[in-house]
């Protein structure tokens, strides 16, 4: 049989057809794998999330600036599913975003004139409370809830730190590590807050302060080398000779300071310079 001599032309156009059309299915393929294999969300990929979520829930859905905080150069790792999205409380316009992996995160925002409140669960309408007509400045615990921010949270940049108290603290307290803790806030705490808790240990608070209270260099002062009541060591001699003798502060002093002190043993008062180890060379 005579072979017809388009045939190995139309063989070749149809094999190029296929080549082609395999090209785009693996372009296809490609382009599908580079997004389910991107490495970060930004602002807007949040804004979305809860565009979609308010809309599922019958809210109209907030514009770009009622979401907020958010920064444009927010970096959160990309979630493998969606992310679980819940108000604060019924009566929050905040939500929380948590995503489960493959690196788990918590970001939370706030929905400005959110004043239906969630619906059905995630739920019913609620009052806002009357707002006072004296404005008052937030405390650094209410900015750092408002921008969203907690110990689990994953911190954006150009977070600030601030060192606080974990308790109340009364004014002439000496602070050791374990009374303070860090937390990141949105806002610089200023020139004078303290940035590390180490900067702070040692020193003795000249006010008193609580957990909302930034601790910065004006509310400490450098604690005495020795407090009233405190036991010292007595020390007297001359040229060729020291004694040593158990003695109590009568006031707080630093070192080099003339102090007031009291032989233990005699209960006679008397004046020293303090030097170091809690040592006073009598006068």
């Amino acid at each position: 049989m005579t072979q017809h001599p388009a045939l190995p032309a139309n063989r070749y156009r149809i094999g190029a057809v296929t080549r082609l059309g395999l090209s785009l299915v693996c372009v296809a393929g490609l382009g599908g794998t580079v997004l389910a294999q991107q490495e970060s969300w930004n602002a807007s990929d949040i804004r979305k999330l809860m565009r979609d979520y308010m809309q599922a829930n019958g809210k109209p859905a907030p514009k770009d600036r009622d979401i907020w905080p958010l920064d444009d150069r927010l970096r959160l790792a990309a979630c493998s599913e969606k992310p679980e999205i819940a108000p604060r409380s019924a009566r929050s316009s905040s939500y929380t975003i948590r995503c489960k992996g493959p690196t788990a995160w918590t970001y939370t925002v706030s929905v400005e004139n959110d004043t239906a409140g969630p619906v059905h669960a995630m739920t019913a309408s609620a009052q806002q409370a009357p707002q006072s007509s004296t404005p008052t400045a937030p405390s650094p615990v209410a900015v750092m809830q408002t921008a969203g921010l907690n110990n689990n949270s994953m911190i954006a940049r150009d977070m600030f730190t601030a060192i606080v108290p974990r308790v109340d603290l009364t004014a002439g307290t000496i602070l050791t590590a374990d009374m303070l803790e860090e937390r990141q806030m949105p806002q610089s705490p200023g020139v004078t807050a303290f940035k590390t808790v180490q900067e702070a240990v040692g020193l003795r608070l000249t006010t008193s302060v609580g957990p909302t209270s930034i601790l910065n260099t004006r509310n400490v002062a450098k604690a005495p080398s020795v407090l009233k009541g405190e036991t010292v060591t007595l020390k007297a001699g001359g040229a060729n000779f020291e004694i040593f003798m158990p003695g109590r502060a009568e006031t707080d002093g630093y070192e080099g300071d003339l102090i007031s002190v009291r032989n233990i043993k005699t209960g006679a008062k008397l004046v020293g310079k303090l030097g170091p180890g809690g040592i006073v060379q009598l006068k």
